[in-house]
């Protein structure tokens, strides 16, 4: 769904991947999938919405604020 909506993100497969695992726990999910919409590069920045699971009405709420905050458009390298 992000990437049909223009949206720049990264994916991290817990299943392969210890530490992004370990992150998860320490950050109290126990499901996936789990979606951070967060302000700068990093998570640790200022997190704006988690979504957990596919919850389509909330991550097309969670779309339409990134793009008024992103100015209405997707960065150019996101296509």
């Amino acid at each position: 769904m992000l990437s049909r909506e223009g949206v720049p993100f990264t994916a991290y497969n817990v299943d392969e991947d210890d530490r992004a695992y370990d992150e998860l726990i320490a950050r109290g999910f126990r499901t996936i999938p789990v979606t951070v919409f967060a302000e700068g590069t990093d998570v640790v920045d200022v997190v704006d919405v988690v979504i957990r699971g596919f919850d389509e009405p909330a991550l097309m709420t969670a779309i339409a604020d990134w793009r008024a905050k992103a100015g209405g458009q997707a960065p150019p390298d996101s296509q």
